[in-house]
């Protein structure tokens, strides 16, 4: 056996990690981390958000969406974005692997890697989004360049190639991860050139790599800009104040009495266009648009944090919330290493800087941003991998020593397992629940779904669901969050032949709202439409799902679709001079309780 891990490391790598991947993938169930993922997919396959397939996407390079976009026009049957997500993992794992048997060809290798994978990897893939297969993929290139460069280097160019393509991959997939992944790599990169004396080879190349990937990343705005729409759509997504109000949560932009007359009322918003925008709602840019979001960030661009909220988020990262337990994990595979290996003081230091650099950054995500799990979980995910490769390269581990690191690693295996098989049958159980309920629509397509269809496609399209399913095929999804600021969301308006939504919906018996029975935004979606539309909606209740806590409705406007105490109808109503408006009405202060919660009347 060790022979074989000797002598074929690239192909025992390759083998024992596709037996990995398949088995993970046939006996658990995945889903996308990330509403983002569902929607790159639904567009990508011309399914649900678009009538065909379309190469331009929100963060992944449109090279990419290029090629994905052709294969689900030609062979529609195979779900390419979720297959290429895993591939993205597939083959960083792979470079893991072979760097591990590179510098440690043995069975305690091997175990040690596929300990790691249980712990490591596993939720990521039960968890498959954009951004940790980029940092998973960028990982295994980090890794990869560093064993070809280190002591050890053997001179293999075809290796380097492969890191090379891995980390310009990674970038294409999202630019953000590749520099996380760049400043988490610094560490390990100042040990390779320490140890191999190479160092201008080591830093010119990543310069290198660097530079192509930033020019790569220019393209793809390059490419997109060309079209007018997708140009204005860039510029606003540049803009910090929707991040600021929605992800960062800065308390310098909550609604206030000094904030909302200096700023929010400034731009035309009331407060209840503020708590709709909370909802991720940006379905109309005459009220969520680019004026109005450069507006805000140039008015508190000179609005510090206050030094109050700096010390409460600084209390609770440290001691009322801590990191989830994955996260820990990573520092625990840390603490094993530095149990096993003895090795010089480079090294040493190498482990403790990219640990306290993975804290740090943590903590400031978490004090002047937000930490998501699809950021800190794979910068666990990089510790675990770092880990793995420091043990692998110290040789004096006694047999002791081995024995209880793979003890104590098959029990964080054993918790990361829990995990995962409680997440996948939850994951199973809400697929079959939300297939169910969208089933029972009968969708047809010529009807039109509108609300935030995000957030119930995302437990229905698993990434291996085929797209070619007679369940989405005639089903259209006309999302009101993070796609309707978007080019698609104009494209799919067109196809419908819909010049502004919030006017037809209400006209149009084939356009039905789709969301959580009784939710508050509905409440604030038909105060919005009296304020800048002037028009009385009621919502007519056709369906429900219990289960699901989902609910379909018809809008009708109540002075259209039947006599008010005064007789006015839709026929005879431009007779008493009452009509809806396409453009804003003038903006006034609102009268409306600063609260976040509405409830209906029975």
């Amino acid at each position: 056996m060790h022979k074989i891990l000797k002598n074929k490391p690239l192909l025992v790598s390759i083998g024992i990690n596709a037996c990995l991947f398949l088995l993970f993938f046939a006996v658990f169930y995945s889903r996308y981390g990330t509403t983002d993922d569902v929607e790159m997919q639904m567009i990508l396959s011309g399914k649900a958000v678009i009538n065909q397939p379309y190469a331009y996407l929100r963060y992944t390079h449109v090279f990419i969406g290029f090629i994905l976009s052709f294969l689900y026009e030609n062979i529609p049957s195979i779900p390419w974005y979720g297959s290429y997500l895993s591939l993205a993992h597939f083959m960083g794992m792979t470079a893991i692997l072979y760097s591990i048997l590179l510098l440690r060809p043995s069975i305690f290798s091997l175990s040690f890697y596929l300990l790691i994978f249980l712990v490591g990897e596993t939720l990521l893939l039960q968890e498959l989004q954009f951004t940790s297969s980029s940092i998973v993929l960028c990982s295994g290139g980090l890794l990869l360049l560093y064993v070809e460069h280190s002591s050890v280097d053997k001179g293999r160019l075809g290796c380097t190639l492969v890191a090379i393509l891995a980390l310009i991959w990674g970038s294409m997939i999202r630019w953000e991860s590749f520099q996380l992944s760049l400043i988490l790599g610094i560490p390990l990169l100042v040990l390779a050139s320490i140890e191999s004396q190479k160092w201008r080879t080591i830093w010119i190349g990543m310069l290198g790599i660097t530079t192509s990937a930033f020019l790569i990343h220019q393209s793809h705005y390059l490419i997109e800009n060309q079209d007018p729409s997708w140009k204005n759509y860039n510029n606003f997504k540049q803009s910090l104040s929707a991040h600021n109000i929605l992800d960062y949560q800065k308390s310098q932009y909550l609604w206030n009495e000094n904030t909302a007359d200096d700023y929010f009322y400034k731009v035309g918003w009331e407060y209840e266009d503020f708590q709709l925008f909370k909802q991720w709602f940006f379905a109309d840019t005459t009220v969520f648009g680019l004026q109005q979001f450069s507006a805000i960030q140039s008015s508190f661009e000179d609005c510090p944090t206050p030094v109050e909220d700096i010390e409460e988020r600084s209390w609770n990262f440290w001691i009322e919330q801590p990191l989830s337990d994955y996260v820990f994990h990573a520092f625990l595979v840390l603490a094993i290493a530095l149990m096993c290996i003895k090795v010089n003081r480079w090294t040493y230091t190498t482990l403790f800087a990219s640990a306290t650099m993975v804290y740090l950054i943590l903590y400031s995500l978490f004090l002047l941003k937000h930490l998501p799990e699809r950021v800190s979980f794979p910068m666990g995910f990089y510790l675990i991998a770092l880990s793995a490769i420091v043990v692998a390269k110290n040789i004096a581990i006694n047999r002791q020593t081995k024995f209880f690191s793979l003890v104590l690693l098959a029990l964080l295996a054993l918790s990361s397992t829990k995990s995962l098989i409680k997440q996948s049958s939850q994951t199973a159980l809400q697929k079959q629940y939300w297939t169910a309920a969208l089933d029972s629509l009968n969708a047809t397509s010529d009807q039109l779904y509108i609300g935030g269809g995000d957030f119930y496609m995302q437990a229905i399209l698993t990434p291996f669901h085929p797209t070619q399913d007679s369940l989405i095929d005639h089903f259209n999804m006309l999302d009101f969050g993070h796609l309707s600021n978007a080019p698609v969301h104009f494209k799919q308006l067109d196809y419908f032949g819909i010049d502004n939504i919030h006017t037809q919906a209400v006209r149009d018996s084939s356009i039905f709202l789709v969301h959580r029975f009784n939710a508050p935004i509905l409440q604030w979606y038909a105060h919005f439409l009296h304020r800048h539309y002037n028009m009385h909606i009621e919502y007519e209740l056709l369906r429900k799902e219990n289960k699901v806590d989902i609910a379909v409705y018809r809008i009708r406007e109540q002075i259209r679709t039947k006599k008010n105490s005064q007789g006015i109808n839709l026929k005879n109503m431009h007779e008493f001079g009452i009509d809806s408006i396409s453009n804003l009405s003038p903006f006034k202060r609102a009268d409306f309780k600063e609260q976040e919660i509405f409830y209906f009347v029975d």
